[in-house]
């Protein structure tokens, strides 16, 4: 009869360990990239021609940005997260394409997440771009469905994206 138990209960701790492994793997499949869409934009929900959500915020600066702000001019939007390993890295190749491309601070817009250890990426592109801080998956990262960090969106002077994902999207050409 003890045999019996201890198998039972054996198989059952199996088979709670499977399934925690289960959605483990579960989990790191929805969050792997499966690379770019066919129109090139690896954000599913901002494809390439599309216009830029509507968005209202307030920059460390203090100045209000919005999307009609924006139009006019090509602009580049930068997403960050304090928690993102990668995210710090990927500020000068913004700087660097907003040099080669002749753009002003108010065309460069870096929305950063989680506002606690932000500091270090304000100092870092402070002069470059208009910062936004906000909560992770704050509103502006929200409304532009933002589905993992570092990501860059390149708009035009229409409003419409150009080129959409990570910092690849940086260094492809239009």
């Amino acid at each position: 009869m003890g045999f019996l138990v201890a198998a039972v209960v054996l198989l059952g701790a199996l088979t709670v360990l499977n399934l925690f492994l289960t959605m483990a793997v579960m989990r790191r499949l929805k969050q792997k990239d499966s690379g770019p869409a066919p129109d090139g934009s690896d954000i599913p929900d901002l494809p390439i021609g599309s216009r830029i959500p509507d968005f209202r915020a307030e920059s460390t600066s203090g100045t209000v940005v919005a999307t009609g702000d924006l139009l006019g001019s090509e602009s580049v939007f930068a997403f960050f997260d304090t928690g993102c390993a990668v995210c710090k890295t990927t500020i000068p190749k913004l700087i660097d394409h907003a040099d080669a491309h002749g753009l002003k601070a108010d065309q460069v817009i870096a929305v950063v997440g989680g506002r606690e250890s932000a500091a270090a990426y304000v100092d870092g592109l402070e002069g470059a771009a208009t910062v936004i801080l906000e909560d992770s998956l704050g509103p502006v990262a929200s409304a532009f469905s933002i589905p993992g960090f570092p990501a860059f969106v390149v708009v035009d002077g229409d409003g419409r994206v150009v080129r959409a994902g990570t910092q690849s999207s940086l260094t492809a050409k239009a």
